[in-house]
């Protein structure tokens, strides 16, 4: 009996370590992916994994998608075969199948992947901050020193950089290189009597001088001509969308375009100079449909060369910049269900064919280099948020920070909120790392187990929170032009819909305490939104407060306070019943506000004379901040939650100064026709 035991465990301890390495080996192939970049070596760990560990199916089933997937990234047709293989001898695993099929279908529909089978990619190792890809061509980069107020230019290596022009540390301006890095572009924001002011320099440090004021800001960052000549510049005035060209020489300005029904975002000289391509995104969610035109340099009529319908409030298409050889607008989209680099093939100012597929990705940005390559910024594999969560004191200090680690891909806050004993958090989670785009994965957390799964899939960018009396969430699902009211049973996942409601879209849903109301926020944003009250039984409205553009505001878990806080970070507060106003703090650190379930405090994040972050709490009966003690995470973008019982606080945190990769793309383009 002994015996039998005895070889039980060591089979049982045999078959673990061979998980235990099975999974290392498919840890280092995702490092070689997507951190290191090397799609060669990361096939043949994925191989080795599929090969070596056959037995575990999962293991297996998820290696062989993603070796598929870095073939997509190299643009080989390899791929379908092993999506066919997956989804034929692996039918049983769900995810990885389900994934498999998803990517066939996109494939099948693309054709096949065009791009040249010579097509390299690089991760470019940056270690200062704000650099995005118009910034470097990969060898040279302009970039700030924020402690000094220097911009600098260098090599990426960091060997060898100049000073190229200094300012006060509250006027650092916004910079731009032109495509030859041989002048830098600057923009100082408007202060009090003083307007826009546009600038250049010589990347020499000399030659600076300014070249326009302008009243209204950008709704795109300028771009350069090919030639440094001129600047493309689309800005909002007047309530119209006005895209004006530069002169780099002298100042002077045209303007090229005037639009009322549409916002220009995305601007870019051809590379002949003849041409302009610029985006123009829905300003009204009544027809939303994102469009890439492109124009004459000295004005006339534009020519529509595609569109896109948007299916959900994330932006899907993005226009980054024409091919060094004038044939092609780079474009991120996607229309066939998953983030992918396309191509548009432009001839004497038009369409000329179908988008070509290059391969699967995260293009948050791009730009293209005069030697012909792409310097692209995507987003980190798990998205630019992170939840932290706390236990409170007594007294309300809270201890150790720890991570959640949940399986997001967001790029937008996940909301995450308490259940009423505090033991389980909802949240939603974008998976872009795992073919699921245009939507998100409502999830259950168990703080206690670890526990997490799905209890709905949306198909709009969602919030729930639960309610109070009953073991359910409700939720509000917007898409493009309406918000969708649901409840969903936490226990069977059973789907109840309340009501559709029309028009901007509903933001962070509380449940009333009797479950009888929800209260939201209805805005963009950039207009004025408001604080309504939903009754749940006889769908109607009330408005509690309305506010001005770049305001928000919400009821507290007590419904005693109406709290606002504007883009100044200015916080007032007043009975959700009526009354007058009572300003409660204003500091511009501070961020991640909440009222406490009591009432009596508002708990908030904020940095100190000494530039420490903390977290901080004030009487809503007034009085003086309080440090309650140290806070996860330095970036004020994000959101607070506090248990209903007191006894936990969570933070959502948007990370975006650390979650963004520069990589450079070469040997991209299709090779022109022999003629």
């Amino acid at each position: 009996m002994k015996l039998t035991i005895l070889i039980a465990c060591l089979m049982f301890g045999t078959a673990a370590l061979a998980a235990d390495a099975g999974a290392e080996l498919f840890q280092k192939a995702v490092t070689e992916e997507r951190a290191a970049g090397n799609l060669e070596e990361a096939i043949n760990l994925y191989q080795r994994v599929a090969k070596e560990f056959a037995s575990d199916r999962a293991l297996a089933a998820k290696a062989l998608v993603q070796e598929g997937r870095c073939y997509e990234k190299l643009g080989q047709d390899k791929a379908v075969k092993l999506y066919e293989q997956v989804a034929r001898d692996f039918s049983d695993q769900r995810e990885p199948a389900a994934q498999a099929r998803v990517r066939l279908a996109a494939l099948r529909q693309d054709g096949h992947a065009a791009a040249p089978a010579t097509m390299t990619q690089r991760r470019i190792e940056i270690t200062y901050p704000n650099v995005g890809p118009g910034d470097t061509d990969g060898r040279r980069v302009v970039y700030e020193d924020r402690a000094t107020g220097e911009l600098i230019y260098g090599d990426i290596a960091g060997n060898s950089k100049r000073v190229i022009f200094k300012a006060k540390l509250d006027d650092l301006p916004g910079w731009s290189p032109s495509k030859d890095f041989s002048m830098v572009f600057l923009n100082f924001s408007p202060k009090p009597g003083r307007p826009l002011t546009l600038a250049v320099v010589n990347t020499g440090g000399t030659g600076y001088h300014e070249i326009a004021r302008l009243e209204a800001r950008p709704y795109s960052w300028p771009t350069w001509s090919w030639d440094s000549r001129y600047l493309l510049y689309a800005q909002s005035k007047d309530g119209m969308s006005r895209l004006l060209r530069i002169s780099v020489a002298d100042g002077q300005t045209r303007e090229l375009l005037s639009l009322k029904a549409a916002k220009v975002t995305a601007v870019n000289f051809s590379p002949d100079g003849r041409l302009v391509a610029y985006q123009a995104q829905p300003s009204s969610v009544a027809d939303p449909v994102s469009q890439i035109f492109v124009m004459p340099a000295e004005g006339g009529a534009a020519q529509m060369v595609y569109e896109e319908r948007l299916t959900s409030m994330l932006p899907s298409l993005k226009l980054l910049d024409w091919t060094a050889d004038g044939r092609y607008l780079a474009i991120a989209s996607e229309r066939n269900g998953k983030g992918a680099l396309h191509l548009l093939p432009i001839k004497d100012g038009k369409s000329a064919g179908a988008p070509v597929f290059v391969r699967v990705g995260d293009f948050e940005e791009g730009a293209t280099t005069a030697a012909g390559g792409l310097i692209y910024r995507s987003v980190e594999p798990g998205g630019a948020w992170a939840v932290y969560v706390a236990s409170l004191d007594a007294n309300g200090r809270p201890g150790g920070w720890k991570n959640l680690d949940l399986p997001l891909g967001n790029m937008l806050n996940p909301g995450p909120q308490f259940s009423g004993d505090g033991n389980q958090i909802v949240y939603s989670a974008q998976y872009q790392d795992v073919g699921q785009t245009g939507g998100e994965s409502i999830r259950l957390r168990n703080l206690s187990t670890g526990g997490d799964r799905e209890i709905y899939h949306a198909l709009g960018y969602t919030h729930c929170t639960w309610a109070v009396q009953q073991p359910k969430l409700f939720c509000a699902e917007n898409e493009m032009g309406k918000t969708d009211i649901f409840s969903i049973a936490a226990d069977s996942g059973r789907v109840e819909r309340l009501h559709t409601l029309p028009g901007s879209p509903l933001f962070g849903p509380l449940s009333s305490r009797d479950d009888q109301a929800l209260y939201m926020f209805r805005g963009d944003f950039v207009k004025e939104g408001e604080l309504l009250r939903w009754e749940i039984a006889t769908q109607r409205e009330t408005v509690l407060e309305r506010f001005p553009a770049g305001a928000y505001g919400l009821v507290s878990l007590d419904e005693r306070w109406v709290v606002e806080v504007d883009e100044h970070r200015n916080l007032k507060i007043r009975p959700t019943a009526g009354g007058d106003w009572k300003p409660l703090l204003s500091d511009p650190h501070a961020g991640h506000f909440n009222v406490t379930p009591d009432g009596n405090w508002l708990l908030y994040h904020t940095v100190d004379s000494a530039g420490k972050h903390g977290l901080y709490r004030v009487a809503t009966a007034g009085g003086e901040p309080e440090r309650l003690g140290d806070f996860p995470t330095n970036t004020p973008d994000g959101s607070l939650y506090i248990s209903p019982d007191g006894r936990k606080v969570m933070v959502a945190a948007g990370e975006y100064d650390t979650v963004y990769e520069l990589w450079s793309l070469e040997n991209f383009v299709p090779p022109a026709p022999k003629p």
